[in-house]
């Protein structure tokens, strides 16, 4: 009687790429260059507008060998074209097949980088080849990190030729990237790891949870309000909450500042109310002879005017200290 192997089939090796900002031109540079015969799946994740209707396969498509497409949820996962998120969607590899979900953001995105590379560091371990290319802040620096630590390898465009240094950079600082090139060599790097690896795939991995790994802290969500979790993770720092919002440090610091951006609009409006409001007074009470009451009111919007001032030059710091680099 033949042996019969229940052990789980070896998946494909995938390539995950995540970029933003800056990110188009080197992502069409490494597409031209990879071969029909590509070993590997290829999934690419660009931040987009919720409402656009991405032109993104198109133009990938146009570039090299391989057909593009955006994801379809249960396709199956296998080399030979090139993987899109669709906009206001999460793309995530599961046992086989790929899935496509609109969960909660993840660094204020959907789709998020991180999302799709934290699923190909669980899925498939060593197999997982993440890339970075250029953009703001940091998302895809946790991703990258998860990659790392199953086995994978990691590789981020040279920071010094990428239109916005963010992304490789502080995924550069986390000390789990293992090489940085130009967007032409990037090819070299991927085919040496498919030439020179042997890939262990010893199943799902969960990815890790902030809010079973770390601890509650003190922040809430910026989204919903909620209970944040915390994992400080030494190369990256992360946050969660209960319904699965998720965000880096650097996130967290952009999500706060349309906030505070408006509360402090409405600080303004408040006080200059108040101080029309004395003015008005202050006039009444001048007609009708009320000495006193007069220089009261007049005083309290003095008072007023020192407080505008010194809120409108907090807002003008904070708005020239929270602008992206």
């Amino acid at each position: 009687m033949p042996l019969v192997n229940h052990q789980r089939p070896r998946a494909c090796p995938a390539l995950v790429i995540g970029g933003s900002a800056g990110a188009l031109d080197p992502l069409r540079r490494l597409v031209a260059d990879i071969p029909q015969d590509f070993p590997a799946a290829v999934f690419v994740v660009s931040h987009v507008p919720a409402a656009s209707v991405s032109a993104l396969p198109h133009l990938l498509a146009r570039c090299g060998a391989l057909f593009a497409t955006h994801a379809i949820d249960g396709a199956p996962i296998a080399p030979g074209r090139i993987i899109v998120a669709p906009p206001d969607h999460h793309v995530i590899l599961q046992e086989g097949v790929m899935g496509v979900l609109q969960g909660p953001m993840e660094n204020n995105h959907r789709p998020s980088i991180d999302v799709l590379f934290r699923s190909a560091a669980a899925n498939c371990n060593s197999g997982a080849c993440g890339v970075l290319l250029s953009g703001m802040r940091d998302d895809g620096v946790a991703g990258i990190v998860a990659i790392h630590d199953a086995g994978g390898v990691a590789f981020v465009q040279d920071p010094n030729e990428a239109q916005f240094a963010d992304m490789p950079l502080n995924a550069i600082a986390t000390g789990a990237v293992d090489g940085v090139y130009p967007a032409e060599r990037l090819i070299d790097a991927i085919q040496g790891w498919l030439s020179n690896s042997t890939f262990q795939n010893d199943g799902v991995v969960a990815p890790q949870d902030e809010r079973e790994a770390g601890i509650p802290s003190v922040f809430t969500c910026p989204d919903c309000g909620g209970t944040l979790w915390e994992l400080d993770a030494g190369s990256a720092l992360r946050f969660r909450c209960r319904t699965g919002h998720a965000y880096s440090g650097h996130q967290m610091l952009a999500s706060h500042k349309p906030k505070l951006e408006s509360a402090l609009w409405a600080s303004i409006r408040a006080l200059e109310e108040r101080r029309d409001l004395l003015r008005r007074l202050a006039k009444r009470t001048r007609q009708h002879g009320e000495g006193a009451s007069t220089r009261q009111f007049e005083r309290q919007a003095a008072d007023i005017v020192a407080d505008l001032e010194r809120v409108h030059a907090a807002l003008a710091n904070f708005t020239a200290l929270a602008s992206p680099a």
